[in-house]
């Protein structure tokens, strides 16, 4: 029976869950941001073809088996979070990501809004998922999840991060090309 959890956590807790998607093929993936597409490029301060990755809001990822996980970040816990989008859907009790009326879908296969790299990752299949957490941390970051990174492996040699402000030092959330951010100060943790 495939693990589900509806409500969002940090992904070394959601092992079970994530470990079910290794294997399936990636056949959609959407940035539900804060702002339309052609203003979050103004709001975000980024090139057009960056928004997917740089905007503000969750990204969902969906199967060949119909699965969709979703995944943020949450500040209060330093750390990224996931959930089953699609036990959302299912439950009346939830919103969900496309029914939220104040998100806006961004496809990654969207020519303006999303770059070549993301296209790619597109009908891919997934080989591995590994955890991020700084090598050194405060007090504080030890006394809560700290996750900083969901990394995302692909057949086709593509990987990406789901990132809790790895980018730039922040608490926000961003989906990164691996080879756009240095992970020597972090230590790779199996799901």
């Amino acid at each position: 029976m495939k693990a589900s959890i509806v409500n969002p956590m940090p992904p070394l807790m959601a092992a079970d869950y994530l470990k079910s998607f290794v294997g399936l093929r990636a056949t959609k993936l959407v940035r539900y941001s804060w702002w339309p597409a052609e203003e979050a490029a103004v709001e975000c301060n980024v090139d057009r073809s960056a928004v997917f990755s740089l905007t503000a809001g969750p990204l969902s990822v969906q199967f060949e088996s119909g699965e969709i996980m979703g995944v943020a970040s949450d500040p209060a816990i330093n750390s990224v979070i996931v959930w089953d989008e699609s036990a959302r859907c299912h439950a009346s009790l939830f919103s969900t990501l496309d029914q939220d009326e104040e998100l806006f879908p961004i496809s990654a296969q969207d020519e303006l809004y999303s770059s070549a790299f993301w296209r790619e990752i597109v009908g891919s299949v997934l080989i591995e998922l590994t955890v991020l957490k700084k090598r050194v941390m405060s007090a504080k970051e030890e006394g809560v999840p700290s996750e900083l990174g969901l990394r995302f492996v692909f057949q086709n040699g593509k990987s990406f991060i789901a990132s809790h402000g790895l980018h730039d030092g922040s608490d926000d959330f961003s989906v990164l090309e691996e080879k756009k951010i240095s992970i020597t100060e972090l230590v790779e943790l199996e799901v």
